[in-house]
């Protein structure tokens, strides 16, 4: 798949212009939380030690407190439900793609759309909307934060997974806002294609291919409209510590119910069959399979306090992991991807999806002989 540069119309440029807000900075008065961090570093002390007031205990009341405060999350989900959503390919979808690059505009945070060509029918190009907060320290190295943006058609006013999109910006925003960045980038990425088969997931993980040995995890969106309780790690047993010691911070809010089963069908699969730690936000069971068809969620059944904790997790997750020495895990090799595929039954689902070839052929995953 190739990259198409993005060239908006008049009227959509017109629509997203305007002077971005400034980045909200710590008061002079205040000592500056990096010259310490500087400091513990040269003594190889962990940035995200679970002893000692580290830069992660010191940035995590600051996400939370933004997360919690006044947000534009609500009228967010207001504009998606009654104006915005769509399948790709629709002009429905050409506008929430035209409203997300400006929500991340509106919170500050750089933008691009990115383009692909679509090679199995459909639409002929498929979008991703890409922001990013650049890291202090290590900006080559990153890690993402996604949701898909593209919707089923459940009718008006029910919502599916458009409040993971929601949140996504909202994350960017609340680590934005604090003033401090992290060591390593944190990208965010609203995906479409999703429900055709996560088709620009799988474009991005092809298109950046180059970087992936500087991805230090993906961690997507995928509770909808309900309450985290912590994340699917996909199989990784190997990234419990190190995602337990970066989430430290946030140990009381009880997200921290970790599942190692693999699923099909999110947009994580394809940074997996990479090699790359993913994590899979994991929700109160509603006795509704994870990847099954959405039927919607009314309104007046959301809980905007829990979208805002679930942000609140997300982005202290994300903040914490880009802020370790250590990557909380490597880059797993092709014949290790392998392993991991045949001991969690994901295998059996590949093949039942007729992605297994893909995989074999090396045009789906981590190429042959790495």
């Amino acid at each position: 798949m190739s990259l198409v540069g993005f060239r908006p119309s008049l009227f959509v440029a017109l629509f997203l212009a305007g002077t971005l807000p400034a980045v909200a900075q710590l008061s002079p008065a205040e000592p500056d939380p990096l010259a310490r961090i500087r400091d513990a570093a040269k003594s190889n002390v962990q940035a995200c030690s679970a002893t000692g007031e580290s830069l992660c205990e010191q940035v995590a009341p600051k996400i939370i407190a933004n997360a919690q405060g006044d947000s534009p999350l609500a009228e967010n989900l207001r504009r998606l439900r009654e104006e915005l959503g769509g399948t790709s390919g629709s002009i429905a979808l050409a506008r929430t793609v035209a409203w997300g690059v400006a929500s991340f505009q509106d919170a500050g945070v750089d933008v691009q759309i990115e383009k692909y060509a679509n090679q199995i029918g459909g639409p002929a190009e498929l979008e991703n909307v890409v922001a990013e907060i650049r890291g202090r320290e290590k900006p080559d190295e990153w890690v993402l934060v996604g949701a898909h943006l593209d919707t089923w058609a459940n009718g008006p006013g029910l919502f599916d997974y458009n409040c993971d999109a929601a949140m996504v910006i909202e994350a960017a925003r609340d680590i934005l806002r604090t003033g401090i960045r992290p060591r390593r980038s944190i990208r965010f990425v609203l995906f479409t294609g999703a429900e055709q088969g996560m088709l620009t997931s799988w474009a991005y993980s092809r298109v950046h291919r180059v970087e992936l040995d500087h991805a230090r995890a993906e961690i997507i969106f995928r509770s909808g409209c309900s309450r985290m309780t912590g994340y699917y790690l996909n199989g990784r047993h190997d990234i419990e510590p190190g995602l337990r010691e970066a989430m430290k911070p946030i140990e009381s809010m009880g997200a921290d119910h970790f599942l190692f089963s693999t699923r099909l069908g999110t947009d994580n699969f394809d940074f997996l069959v990479e090699g790359i730690p993913t994590l899979t936000a994991s929700q109160t069971p509603t006795g509704v399979a994870l990847d099954s068809l959405p039927t919607g969620i009314s309104p007046d059944k959301i809980d905007i306090g829990d979208l805002k904790r679930n942000t609140a997790i997300v982005a202290v997750t994300a903040f914490g992991v880009a802020e370790r020495a250590e990557p909380i895990g490597a880059r797993q090799s092709r014949r290790e991807i392998e392993s991991l595929l045949k001991a969690s039954g994901l295998e059996q689902q590949m093949k039942t999806a007729g992605l297994w070839p893909l995989w074999e052929s090396g045009e789906r995953g981590r190429m042959l002989g790495q």
